[in-house]
């Protein structure tokens, strides 16, 4: 949810430091930077990340840290919580993100603004392949993501994007277009092919047609 500065840092003192007992030293919770940086916490399960001009490949996300926006984070089998900053006055929002892989991005045109960009698990060509019935084909799961957050997210797939200010929500990549089901709250939906916005609520689907 989101929170003020204060909030977020708590007691920490202006050296890195938390008050209390004399003698005793606690580093401050990471802080994340408006459009420059996000902070990530593992919650559950296992959590990879990939930092932009970091090591190759992915490395496990073992406590909270703050991350370069552009980083992508792999949750197929693990819960993230991804705090991000919003320009001045600033304040924080978080989401707790699962069961997928995306990339994080933040610009300041777009202000408090956050979009995580699937990142699909199977490429487009296997929609293509041979099935038993072209139903299934058309429902196969490229990549999928689901999240529960409050503040301005927004999560980008092939042919949608569902942007929010606090629900639970899921975003699935299909052959057959990219699926928004909304499990709590309102999500307005670009369809992308159709260049027009939908409202989803509480219980309700929609599917963006691929081309």
């Amino acid at each position: 949810m989101a929170v003020g500065t204060a909030g977020l840092v708590g007691a920490a003192c202006a050296n890195g430091h938390t008050s209390g007992e004399a003698g005793a030293t606690h580093v401050a919770p990471p802080v994340p930077t408006f459009a420059q940086t996000v902070v990530l916490k593992p919650v559950s399960g296992k959590v990879l990340i990939h930092v932009p001009g970091g090591p190759s490949g992915f490395t496990a996300l073992r406590a909270a840290r703050a991350v370069r926006v552009g980083t992508v984070v792999d949750t197929d089998a693990g819960r993230v919580a991804l705090t991000s900053a919003t320009p001045a006055p600033t304040y924080f929002q978080t989401g707790q993100f699962f069961l997928g892989t995306f990339q994080v991005q933040q610009t300041r045109a777009g202000g408090a603004l956050v979009s995580l960009v699937l990142r699909d698990n199977l490429t487009g060509s296997a929609c293509g392949a041979p099935a038993a019935h072209p139903t299934a084909l058309s429902k196969r799961i490229l990549g999928l993501l689901r999240g529960s957050a409050k503040g301005r997210f927004r999560t980008t797939g092939r042919f949608s994007a569902a942007t929010v200010r606090g629900t639970d929500w899921g975003v699935r990549d299909r052959c057959d277009g990219t699926l928004t089901v909304v499990r709590a709250g309102v999500v307005v939906v670009r369809d992308f092919r159709l260049q027009t916005s939908v409202t989803v609520r509480a219980g309700q689907t929609y599917l963006a047609k691929a081309p």
